[in-house]
This record gives structure tokens, sequence and C-alpha cells, in this order.
């Protein structure tokens, strides 16, 4: 007999499956032999999960990294670069700035949400100026990765970032 959270469930994907499924299919609370079974089969679900993802939790996923770019806007406007989704975690390989601009600088600050990670990340006129990261760096859903052209040609200025999700 199958029980009702397993039936729930199954045409979920793990990467799917969240806290909220679990509380929109695990609503009985009375401790009958079918909410047994179903509570039965969470733990299951949970001992299974952990076992696949605790070894490797905070470590890359391979074949998983990809490169962000964003055009600077004038006005010092903040310019979303990277933004994770859902329980997404990226952790931040590479920042560079582009400047296509053949006549002057550009100053960028970069920011992690509303936090400041670089204040003065200037690229000289035609070059790529790479920003060495001292710690690591992630970006999740309540904290993208963001940047704005304090002085230059906004135009002229584009960020480049590197990342490779995180296993959580």
């Amino acid at each position: 007999m199958a029980d009702e959270v397993r039936n729930q469930l199954k045409s979920q994907s793990i990467q799917a499956v969240d806290p909220v499924s679990f509380e929109t299919v695990g609503g009985r609370v009375f401790p009958d032999q079918a909410t047994i079974q179903d509570q039965t089969a969470l733990s299951d679900i949970v001992s299974t999960w952990q076992a696949s993802h605790v070894p490797t939790y905070g470590n890359p996923i391979g074949r998983s990294s990809q490169d962000f770019t964003a055009a600077g806007q004038g006005g010092e406007a903040e310019v979303d670069v990277v933004t994770a989704t859902k329980s997404q975690v990226f952790r931040v390989q590479g920042i560079a700035v582009a400047n296509a601009g053949a006549g002057a600088p550009v100053v960028c600050k970069i920011l992690i949400g509303q936090c400041p990670l670089v204040m003065d990340l200037t690229g000289a006129p035609s070059t790529t100026t790479p920003f060495p990261l001292a710690q690591p760096v992630f970006v999740d859903l309540n904290s993208p990765l963001k940047f704005a052209v304090l002085s230059g040609t906004a135009t002229d200025a584009t960020l480049i970032v590197n990342v490779i999700k995180v296993s959580q």
C-alpha cells in the first residue's frame, strides 16, 4: 500500500522538493495509522537527501560554472549582475570590469545585497581589469551581486562575473 506523502511527492525532482512541499502534503497531524506511514515516508526522504547531499555540502557542483555580464547604466544606477533563484547558492570565482571606451577610465562599485564589496574597481580604457577576491563570496536569492558605475562613461563598462553553484 502506497502512502499519501510518497504518492504526492513522486512526480517531484529532488531539486524541486523544499520545506513548503512537505508542509503541503504532510497536512495531517493526528497519530492515526496513515499519519505514522507518512511520517516514516518523510523520514526516509530526509535520510535519502542527507545521504546524497551532506557529504558534499558547500562544495562546488561540477559543470555548473557560468559567466554573467551586465552593462553599466548612467546616474550611478545599480545593475543586478548575478541573482540566484529559489535555493541556489553561487560561489563567485572571478570578477572583472571591461572598459570598452578609448578615452577615460571607469570606476565601479560592487555590492552583495546592499553591502559594498568593492568601492573603487577602476578599469583603464580598452582593457579588462580583474578584481582579486581575498575571501569566498557567495550569492543567494536574498543577496544578489550588483554593480554601479561611479565615474566614467557608464555604457562603456561591463561587469563580468564567473560563478559556480555549490551544494547545500
